[in-house]
């Protein structure tokens, strides 16, 4: 059954119950703590009322769809709904940030997937990501079943590795989402030092075994499934930025 909605609103900077009753917990860190049990009993309630508010509208145009992915939701234990809600709210201000409207309906496959992923993502910079894939598939039905599943092995380096390496890209538009996608991570704090000449990080032989990059007369390059897999996983508005902006 679907959760009350009572216009929630789940963000980092105001989840933590305060005595003015309302929310803050900046960081995964405070959720290791002793939180009192009411606090994080807030939290959670605040997480499952954000998510059924932004899955109603998904419920009342893809039938069964959003009863699949409450059901799920409903599932989990407390902190993977409160993983959950933060990951589909982000994505649900990117879609908006994106100025678009989506094109068609989104796979339940994939959305299933991504959410249950998402959930177990400790990694604030990750789940970050999460939401931009589950952003493009709401936008545009474009991101391919297995590409979660890649997701799901990556790290926050892995992920500055693989879009150093796009802004190589021929193709202008896969250098400007590479760009933008980088400089996004190094505002969150991500970021690795250029290796000398020759060798080869673990990050760098992980993207090559999971056929997202490939080396081309000495130089890693993206592959084709690299380029699919780097337009979903960044943030749909990225379009907009000028590369030499």
């Amino acid at each position: 059954m679907i959760h009350t909605i009572l216009c929630a609103d789940l963000s980092w900077s105001n989840l933590m119950a305060d005595d003015d009753g309302s929310l803050d917990l900046t960081g995964l860190g405070k959720v290791a703590k002793a939180i009192p049990a009411s606090s994080w009993n807030k939290i959670v309630k605040t997480a499952c009322e954000t998510f059924s508010q932004i899955l109603a509208p998904l419920t009342s145009t893809m039938a069964g769809t959003g009863r699949l992915i409450q059901a799920k939701f409903d599932g989990m234990v407390d902190v993977q709904q409160v993983y959950a809600a933060d990951a589909l709210k982000r994505a649900k201000e990117k879609v908006e940030k994106s100025g678009r409207e989506p094109k068609q309906k989104p796979k339940s496959s994939v959305l299933i997937n991504s959410i249950t992923k998402a959930s177990v993502e400790s990694d604030d910079n990750l789940r970050s990501i999460w939401a931009n894939l589950i952003a493009n598939e709401l936008l545009d039905n474009r991101v391919h079943p297995d590409f979660p599943n890649i997701l799901e092995r990556l790290t926050s380096v892995d992920a500055v590795t693989l879009a150093q390496i796009g802004e190589s890209s021929k193709s202008d538009i896969i250098k400007r989402i590479a760009h933008a996608s980088l400089f996004s991570l190094k505002i969150i704090g991500i970021y690795i030092a250029p290796l000398l000449e020759g060798q080869i990080t673990f990050s760098e032989e992980h993207l090559q075994n999971l056929n997202l990059i490939r080396k081309y007369s000495g130089l890693w390059k993206l592959t084709r499934t690299g380029e699919e897999f780097l337009k979903v996983v960044s943030d749909p508005s990225i379009e907009y930025i000028d590369i030499d902006g």
